[in-house]
């Protein structure tokens, strides 16, 4: 009985070293990936005639370089007018050096923390004009499930219409994760769209890009989707005309 016993442990241990060896690689090779994304990012901007400010701080709660790339090749490529921002931060910086050096373009950022946007106004100063909407967060809930949204889902912005929409806060949450998105589409989207959400690794975003899909399904609207993925992963998601944003460079 001994022998059995122990030959069990011996096979439980093997089993787990093995697991902690799985994990290993998986994290060795996102970052190759991100140290790639990382090159590719830097050689992609460096002749950018309106990325002036190409200094980044990527990586841990902040966008990667993955998705960095993904929001540069959006922003230059598809060129929007309207463009809808959910968390300021590292996007923000790229997004308003767009709509400043292109006119006829605009953007409005949502943000519930007061010293966070007062800290990022510190660091742009007058480089680029930002457009904030400080509002708070509210605990809700989504089909049956507890969420963490802003205040009153942001319905206010269902008057509007935005061909690039980009979902990175507020915080996560378990289910349904920064699910104001699910109130506004497909009304708030223009024909030609692309919404591009981070973090989508973790269940919560995972449940929101579903969603996502069985609401533009339900309305018959066509869309491509793809998931990216750099040290986190990132989905875009995208009116047929702009297929190609979910197909590799």
């Amino acid at each position: 009985m001994n022998k059995v016993l122990n030959f069990i442990r011996r096979i439980q241990g093997i089993n787990s070293i093995q697991c902690e060896l799985d994990e290993l690689r998986k994290q060795i090779e996102s970052y190759q990936r991100e140290i790639l994304n990382a090159h590719r990012f830097s050689d992609t901007i460096k002749d950018s005639e309106w990325l002036k400010n190409k200094s980044f701080s990527a990586g841990g709660a902040a966008l990667d370089y993955g998705a960095l790339y993904t929001m540069y090749r959006i922003l230059d490529s598809v060129h929007p007018i309207n463009i809808l921002e959910f968390g300021l931060g590292q996007s923000s910086k790229m997004i308003y050096q767009y709509t400043n050096h292109y006119d006829n373009s605009r953007a409005i950022t949502y943000e519930h923390d007061e010293e966070w946007i007062s800290f990022f106004k510190s660091i742009v100063k007058d480089l680029y004009p930002i457009n904030i909407y400080k509002t708070e967060l509210q605990e809700t809930e989504y089909n049956g499930r507890k969420t963490l949204s802003y205040k009153n889902n942001c319905k206010e912005l269902l008057k509007n219409k935005f061909d690039f929409v980009f979902v990175d806060g507020p915080f996560g949450s378990d289910n349904y994760s920064r699910s104001q998105i699910l109130y506004l589409i497909p009304d708030c989207l223009e024909e030609s769209f692309c919404i591009m959400i981070d973090d989508v690794q973790r269940t919560g975003e995972q449940e929101t890009v579903s969603e996502i899909e069985k609401i533009l399904y339900e309305n018959k609207i066509e869309y491509y989707k793809r998931v990216y993925c750099s040290m986190k992963n990132h989905v875009v998601i995208c009116s047929k005309d702009l297929r190609f944003l979910t197909t590799e460079p």
